[in-house]
C-alpha cells in the first residue's frame, strides 16, 4: 500500500515538473536585450577642424548624433557602433556612421576605428527595403587638417565595439550628410529608434 502511494506521489510529481522545466527551457532560450538606446539632440557640424578626419567628396556635411545608451544587464556584451544607422528620406539612402566620440570637460575624445576597405562589417547585416547603403570615405588628418599620409587612400572606417562599463552613457555618432539634408531616422540594428533633423 505504502509503495502504491510513494509511486503515485512520483508520477504526480513528474507529470507537474515537465512543463515547469519546458517553460524555464523555453525562457533561457529567448535572447536578452543587451542595450536600450535612445537618441538625443543632434548637431549639424560645418566645423572641420573639431574632427580628425575628412571625406573624400569634399561636397558632404558631419550631422553628430546624440545616442543615451542604458544597459540592461550586468553581462550585457559589447556595444557595435556599426550597428547604428541614419536614414536619408529624401535619397532613401542608409547611412552609416564614420566616427563616435564623447565630451569631456566640454572637449570631443573620438573613440578608435579602423580602416576598413573590403567593406565585410556588421554594418551589412541589417538591410532596410528600399533604401540603398550609404558608406563615405574618410581620410586622417593633423592638427592643421592636412592629410597625414599622401599615400593613404581614403577609406571605409569601421567602429570598434566597446565594452560599457556604467549603467548608463552618452556618445555621439557622426553621420555624413548632403548640405541639402533634411530629416532622417535613426536606426539600432534594424529597429528605429528616433527622428533627427537639420534646420536650414
Amino acid at each position: 500500500m505504502l509503495l502504491k502511494k510513494l509511486t503515485f506521489a512520483v508520477v504526480v510529481l513528474l507529470i507537474f515538473m515537465v512543463p515547469i522545466a519546458t517553460l524555464s527551457a523555453q525562457k533561457d532560450s529567448i535572447p536578452k536585450e543587451d542595450y536600450k538606446v535612445s537618441i538625443g539632440k543632434s548637431i549639424h557640424n560645418k566645423k572641420l577642424w573639431s574632427q580628425p578626419y575628412r571625406y573624400e567628396e569634399k561636397v558632404l556635411q558631419t550631422l553628430s548624433v546624440q545616442v543615451n545608451i542604458k544597459k540592461l544587464h550586468r553581462k550585457a556584451d559589447e556595444l557595435d557602433f556599426n550597428l547604428f544607422a541614419l536614414t536619408d528620406e529624401e535619397k532613401k539612402w542608409r547611412i552609416r556612421p564614420v566616427a563616435v566620440y564623447y565630451y569631456r570637460v566640454n572637449r570631443k575624445i573620438y573613440l578608435k576605428s579602423k580602416a576598413d576597405n573590403r567593406n565585410y562589417e556588421d554594418f551589412e547585416k541589417y538591410q532596410l527595403e528600399g533604401y540603398e547603403d550609404f558608406e563615405a570615405k574618410t581620410y586622417k588628418t593633423n592638427t592643421l587638417g592636412i592629410k597625414k599620409k599622401k599615400k593613404e587612400s581614403p577609406s571605409i572606417q569601421s567602429l570598434n565595439k566597446m565594452k560599457i562599463s556604467g549603467s548608463k552613457i552618452t556618445y555621439y555618432l557622426d553621420f555624413p550628410v548632403r548640405p541639402e539634408f533634411d530629416y532622417g531616422k535613426v536606426y539600432f540594428k534594424d529597429k528605429s529608434i528616433g527622428f533627427t533633423g537639420v534646420k536650414h
